[in-house]
């Protein structure tokens, strides 16, 4: 059986409707005249397999608005990417997950110790998921410590060794009075929990550290198999660009277009 509206509320329908349209050209066209200007492609250091996007940029090879503040990369050679963490100073980058917004890094002149001893994440936009803390002691090179302490080689001299190791009874154990190893220091280390070494009770801190982002948020984006930018130049507004070319999905609606849309305003 046919159902009839009342003309009252096809006219209210027909408005909806023509509302919904409306909404979708006011809010998708001008985000497509700056998806079509949007020309930051992933850049790469040298022969690294490990692509530079956003929010990170490669300095010399990505404008500045293809990155966000803080996320600056530089390459120093066929391969290595270095990050500037304003208050600790260049970091090595190991590798960067886009999806998790971690990245790991390390430092380039492979003494990682010294880098933590005043390592700060202050006016960066990174943080630490996890930190371990340690002890650090300054002990006489002699065969008294055994092979159980292992040294941080790039801490110690041929007078002293350096080691490191959790507060607690190995701490006492280490500084009794027949080993004349005394507390130099403490580290609060950004680092994941830390396996016990098979060398002893003393730690390398050698491992990459590994930090992580909040902001910009392009988790979802990067789910969707999208790419995040900046929404237009002259707004810290962050979006998604979709890799489907030609779709945008607006309340129920399907509009078509040439060039790639963006579909999620974050």
């Amino acid at each position: 059986m046919m159902t009839i509206y009342h003309p009252h509320i096809v006219k209210s329908l027909i408005s909806m409707e023509a509302y919904r349209v409306l909404f979708c050209i006011l809010f998708f066209i001008p985000l497509l005249s700056s998806a079509s200007s949007n020309n930051c492609q992933t850049s790469y250091c040298g022969q690294s397999f490990y692509g530079v996007r956003f929010p990170f940029r490669l300095i010399d090879q990505q404008p500045k608005n293809c990155g966000y503040d803080g996320f600056d990369l530089r390459c120093a050679s066929q391969s290595t990417l270095l990050i500037d963490l304003p208050s600790s100073g260049e970091f090595s980058v190991r590798s960067i997950d886009y999806r998790s917004q971690t990245i790991e890094i390390y430092d380039p002149l492979n003494c990682l110790p010294a880098r933590l001893l005043t390592f700060n994440l202050s006016n960066s936009p990174f943080l630490a998921s996890n930190f371990e803390f340690f002890t650090l002691l300054s002990c006489p090179n002699d065969e008294r410590m055994g092979t159980y302490y292992k040294p941080i080689d790039c801490l110690s001299n041929t007078s002293f060794s350096v080691l490191a190791t959790h507060p607690g009874p190995t701490v006492r154990l280490i500084t009794s009075n027949w080993t004349g190893c005394r507390i130099s220091g403490h580290l609060r280390v950004p680092l994941v929990p830390i396996r016990q070494y098979d060398s002893g009770f003393t730690y390398q801190l050698d491992e990459d550290m590994t930090l992580t982002w909040g902001t910009p948020n392009c988790k979802p984006c990067e789910i969707l198999g999208s790419s995040c930018g900046y929404a237009s130049s002259n707004t810290n507004m962050t979006t998604y660009f979709s890799n489907l070319a030609g779709k945008a999905i607006c309340y129920g609606f399907i509009l078509f277009f040439h060039s790639k849309s963006h579909h999620i305003i974050k």
